[in-house]
Parts: C-alpha cells; structure tokens; sequence
C-alpha cells in the first residue's frame, strides 16, 4: 500500500513572505511523516519565480527543511508556470541542487518529465508547458495492469476553469481528453488556488488548492490532499488542513456619518481575530461620512487594534466611502442607523449586502433630502 499526499501552489519567495512560506512546506513535511507517506507529490509553482528559485538562500533553507522528510518519502516536484518567469532559454533546473526534492523535469523527454514506477503505482509527472496538445506523440509505456496511474502535472482544465482570472489564463490548458488517452486513474493537479475535483476520461482530477494565501480572495482553509494506493486502486481522499497557512478573510466595518464606528460592529470583528493567527484580513469601510479627514483617523486607529492581533497582513480600505457634508447633524439619520444597526445581520452572512446596501442607500437618501 501507498500513502501519497499531493500539494501544489506553495509559491516561495525571497519578499516579506518568505518564512511564512516556510512554515508551510514544514507543515506540509510534517504531515507526510504524521500519515507514514510514501510520495509527497508538489504539483508545480513551489517558487512565486525563477528569480526565487535561483536565490541561493532560499533554496537551502527548501533543502535544509526537506532534510526532515523520512527517509522512505520520495518528494517528487514538476515546476509550474512561475518557475518559467524571468528565467531565460539558457536557464536549466537541472542545474540547481535541490537537495531531497526529485526534479521530475527532462527536456530530452516526449513529454518533458520523468516517470517514477513503484508494484501498487505508476507516477507520470508532466512540468507545465504552454502546449499540451501534442500529448498523443508522448512516448510512454502502456498502462501497466494491476497498478494505478497517477499523473502530476500543473496547468488549468476546461472542466474546473470558472475565469475570468488572469492568474488562470497564464497557464497551459490541460485538454480533458489527456486524461483518458494516457489511462490515468488520478491526476494530481496545481495552478487553480481553489480547491476543486472532478471525474474526466475515468480518471479523478484533483486541484487541491494553494498551499498558502497567495492573494486575496482566496478564501477558506488552505490544505494538501491525503489518499492510499492499494492494490493498484485509489482510495478515499481526506483534506489535510494547512493550520500555518491561515486563511483570506474579508470584513465589512460600517462607518457613521460622523465617522465613527459603533462598538458592538468593531467587537464582532474582533472577536472573529483571534491572536495569534496567519490570516491574510481585509477591512472594507463601507457608509457615507461628512469629514473625509476624520475618516482618515478612524482609519489609523482600526489599523492599530486590528494590527495588535498580529495579522500576517492587514488592509484597511476606506475608497468606498463618500463625504456628504451635513449629515451627521441629520436627527432622522440618526435614528435611521439606531434602527438599522439593531438588526444588523452577522457578518459572512447571506444577509449582509443587502444590510449593507440598505444602510448605504437609505443614508445617500436622507442626505439628498436635507434640503
């Protein structure tokens, strides 16, 4: 039996991210231990750019953490489209020590990878490329029976891509009909940060997600994907939360005309941050207010509460907001809020846009009768 856990979409860097992501791929190494796993499978764009993949400091501190992997664990890595940018046509992986890491990349080969065979399995590891429609000239052995074939490539695929998303069109396209021509069982996919699976051509295709927060929007838990291979057939698959990772999260804070914020709305937001945490948090001012510079230092002072929790990374944004001079004084808007702010909604709820577009309107509204 095997024990594989498959991941994707790390992208290390040199920047201010460099040590979280680190923490990440000690996390991920530490799972493969935890579960015995006999393959940990990096499905491409383990480096945000060839620029980080070449940095001699952060390439031995991937080695340094890779030492800890058990020693029956095969790490198998394909690069991803990142680790092509900035990096020239003399460029060559294969010139990097990689340490535990297996580069399964060979520009001598059909298909530009490599294969790794084991009795329960087969390992087709394809690195990106811009063109996968050639697949049919690949020169690969037919389908050994009684084994199971697990392809890892990086790429998007017609059947999960939902775009638009720039970052998803700067991939090769996977075409569905690889998955069958090749007779893979499972395809351990990278590229799509959202975590998504689907059967196509008889074979599962498994887009676990990014690793880490990349950017924004990328909500809910990070993770790896844990299966078995036994007897040649796949097993169950089991998410493997990824705790260093933290999570994207996205807070409405409604501002009143006079610019403050109600202490039962600051509270809730707070007691959805506990410290100490990795999340990636953003904070849109969301309201009409009749001083633009008060709103400045109501800013300030949100940035350095939120801040004391020790957020990875923290935005506060007050673009949204319009000045509408008068307002505050407006005895009928006050009571307008008193009323709305009672039956405010929870924040992540279904309700909330329409709470929130309702306290915007109605208040855009009472300051254009003021006259």
């Amino acid at each position: 039996m095997l024990r594989v856990i498959h991941a994707s979409d790390l992208h290390l860097n040199t920047g201010a991210d460099k040590q979280y992501g680190l923490e990440v791929l000690r996390e991920l190494i530490g799972l493969a231990n935890s579960r015995q796993a006999d393959f940990l499978l990096l499905a491409g764009d383990l480096f945000d750019s060839f620029r980080d993949l070449k940095d001699n400091a952060l390439l031995a501190a991937v080695r340094l953490e890779l030492q800890a992997l058990r020693k029956d664990c095969r790490a198998l890595y394909i690069p991803g489209n990142h680790e092509d940018l900035g990096r020239g046509h003399k460029d060559k992986l294969s010139n990097f020590n990689f340490g535990r890491l297996e580069l399964m990349a060979d520009a001598a080969s059909s298909f530009g990878g490599k294969t790794a065979e084991t009795p329960d399995a087969e390992f087709v590891c394809v690195p990106h490329a811009a063109d996968y429609s050639g697949y049919r000239g690949w020169k690969l052995p037919a389908k050994t029976p009684g084994r199971a074939r697990v392809l890892l490539m990086h790429g998007a695929n017609s059947a999960v891509y939902r775009g638009p998303d720039q970052e998803e069109q700067l991939a090769g396209v996977i075409p569905d009909s690889l998955f069958a021509w090749l007779e893979a069982d499972y395809a351990a996919l990278g590229h799509v940060h959202a975590a998504r699976e689907t059967l196509i051509g008889g074979a599962l295709a498994v887009y676990c997600g990014s690793a880490r927060v990349w950017r924004k929007w990328e909500e809910g838990p990070r993770k790896a994907v844990y299966f078995e291979i036994d007897g040649g057939k796949i097993g169950p698959r089991q998410d493997l939360t990824l705790g260093s990772a933290g999570e994207f999260r996205f807070f409405t804070l409604p501002v009143n005309p006079d610019s403050s914020i109600a202490p039962a709305a600051m509270q809730a937001l707070l007691d959805k941050c506990p410290a100490p945490y990795k999340d990636y948090l953003v904070v849109k001012f969301s309201g009409l207010v009749e001083d633009a510079n008060a709103l400045a230092e109501v800013k300030k002072v949100v940035e350095t509460v939120i801040g004391a929790k020790n957020p990875r990374r923290l935005e506060v944004l007050s673009d949204d907001v319009e000045s509408c001079g008068g307002l505050a004084e407006n005895a009928l808007a006050r009571q307008f809020l008193e009323k709305l702010d009672a039956r405010r909604p929870p924040e992540g709820s279904p309700g909330m846009p329409l709470w929130l577009a309702a306290r915007r309107q109605g208040l855009a509204a009472l300051a254009g009768g003021q006259d």
